[in-house]
C-alpha cells in the first residue's frame, strides 16, 4: 500500500453529533428493547385499572379502599414513568458537547498509513490504526470508532461526491482490517 495522505476538512454540527449519539445509544440499548415494551404494557395496565377503579368509585360499586389502593399504585407508576423520562432527558443534556468544544466545529483530518491526525482549534489528536475499532457508514456519514462510544465523524457535507465518500470509506476499512 502506498503512503498516500488524504486531507479532509469537516465541520461537525450539533445535528451530526446528535445523530451519532442516537445511533450509539440505539445500538447500546438494542438488547434492552424488551424492557421498554414491558414498561409500556405496565403503564397501560395501570392506567386501565386506575380508570376502572375510578369509574366504579364514581358509580358507587366499590369501596373507598380499593379506589385509593389502585389510585396510589397508578399515580406512583405514572410518577415513575415521568421521573424516568426526566432522567433520560437530563442524561442526554449532560452528554451533549459544548458548542465551542472539540466535538463541534471545524476540523481537518489527515489520513495516512500511520493513522489519523485530527486538527481543531484547540490542538491536534493523533490516532494510530490500532486505536480504530471499526468504521461504519450511517445515513451518508462515516463514523470511525476509536473507542466504544467515541468516533470521528465524517459528515456527507465534507465530500464533493458520493464516490469520494465511498473511496475514503474503503481506504479506512483497508487500514482498519490491516491492523486487526
Amino acid at each position: 500500500m502506498t503512503d498516500q495522505r488524504i486531507q479532509l476538512k469537516v465541520t461537525t454540527t450539533t445535528a451530526d453529533f446528535n445523530a451519532y449519539y442516537a445511533y450509539v445509544a440505539a445500538n447500546a440499548l438494542k438488547s434492552w428493547k424488551w424492557l421498554c415494551m414491558i414498561k409500556d404494557v405496565l403503564l397501560w395496565a395501570v392506567l386501565t385499572f386506575t380508570l376502572l377503579a375510578f369509574f366504579q368509585y364514581v358509580d358507587g360499586n366499590t369501596s373507598d379502599r380499593l379506589f385509593f389502593s389502585v389510585a396510589f399504585v397508578g399515580l406512583s407508576f405514572i410518577g415513575y414513568v415521568l421521573l424516568s423520562k426526566m432522567i433520560e432527558t437530563s442524561l442526554a443534556k449532560a452528554f451533549a458537547p459544548n458548542d465551542n468544544g472539540i466535538m463541534i466545529g471545524a476540523k481537518t483530518f489527515e489520513i495516512s498509513a500511520d493513522g489519523i491526525k485530527e486538527s481543531h482549534r484547540y490542538g491536534d489528536n493523533f490516532y494510530l490504526w490500532d486505536a480504530v475499532e471499526r468504521v461504519e457508514t450511517v445515513n451518508d456519514t462515516i463514523y470511525v470508532f476509536v473507542d466504544k462510544a467515541l468516533a470521528l465523524i465524517f459528515n456527507a457535507e465534507a465530500f464533493d461526491s458520493q464516490d469520494e465518500q465511498t473511496a475514503l470509506f474503503n481506504i479506512l476499512q483497508r487500514y482498519t482490517v490491516k491492523t486487526q
